[in-house]
């Protein structure tokens, strides 16, 4: 192993001195913890993968209400389709025509979403 002979030096706020000491402590040095954050973030496919993670994070995030509504009210409209239909008030010819096409519809885009978040974590966990 080389040896190290070069001295660096930064002027640092009592709340940064005091961030580092605490997020070094799992390190053998404050200087390794800096050679590791160097190594680590330095590395294109790390910034890469960052990258991807955050903005797949905020994609989860700006969906998750949305698909929630959508399954609730997929899930309550399909409940009082059921309960019509019990009640001899809803015909099969509208089940068929109007609200399987749109059930599947909504399954397909759905289904697609779905399919979509698992392309996009894969990408990020590789």
């Amino acid at each position: 192993m080389t040896q190290r002979t070069k001295y660096f030096q930064l002027r640092l706020t009592q709340e940064e001195y005091d961030s580092l000491k605490a997020k070094s402590a799992s390190y053998s040095s404050v200087s390794h913890y800096i050679r590791s954050a160097i190594k680590e973030y330095s590395d294109i496919d790390v910034k890469q993968k960052f990258h991807l993670l955050n903005n797949l994070s905020s994609f989860y995030r700006k969906f998750q209400d949305e698909l929630s509504w959508a399954g609730g009210n997929l899930n309550q409209s399909v409940k009082r389709a059921n309960e019509l239909a019990v009640a001899g008030l809803l015909s099969p010819a509208y089940i068929a025509e109007v609200l399987m096409p749109s059930i599947n519809s909504t399954r397909k885009t759905l289904d697609t979403i779905k399919l979509e978040l698992l392309n996009v974590t894969k990408k990020a966990i590789e």
